[in-house]
């Protein structure tokens, strides 16, 4: 296996980002959404989706295996993770949780307190948890998209 590297994404990848989150929440998320969710949630990550949110200052970082963009996270504020995805071939490798720590990290430099919280799909919700992200709310669903709210607080 070529070793993963963790990177700051840039506007330029933005359209290889749409298609990562794209593919595979079409391949692995089918279960989570309801009537109208997929649409709404692929109109969400367009590429011009992805460029309007990295340039409102979403912290974007890819995971590259050699040339490949395989695996993507990108934090909203510092502190509400947004995207977490890696590519289906590339699952179970160690890169979404590589992908979280560098995030984690990169948010405490840009002085997030040690809180952070996200939505989880059921799919993600067991390595959320691995992670010590708790749930904070029954599952829900907004714009035909099934959730649960988490969180994670680091214990001073």
């Amino acid at each position: 296996m070529a070793s993963i590297t963790i990177r700051q994404a840039v506007i330029a990848d933005s359209k290889i980002i749409s298609d990562l989150i794209a593919r595979n929440a079409q391949s692995l998320l089918l279960d989570e959404f309801e009537e109208g969710g997929l649409d709404f949630f692929l109109r969400t990550v367009e590429h011009r989706a992805i460029r309007d949110y990295m340039e409102q200052g979403f912290s974007y970082l890819v995971a590259q295996e050699d040339s490949d963009i395989v695996g993507v996270i990108a934090m909203k504020d510092h502190s509400h993770m947004f995207h977490l995805f890696v590519d289906e071939q590339h699952q179970h490798k160690g890169i979404a949780k590589k992908l979280w720590h560098a995030i984690y990290e990169h948010s405490l430099k840009q002085g997030n307190r040690g809180k952070f919280t996200l939505n989880s799909t059921s799919y993600a919700l067991p390595v959320y948890e691995r992670w010590g992200f708790s749930s904070i709310d029954e599952q829900q669903c907004r714009h035909g998209i099934k959730y649960t709210p988490m969180e994670f607080v680091v214990e001073n």
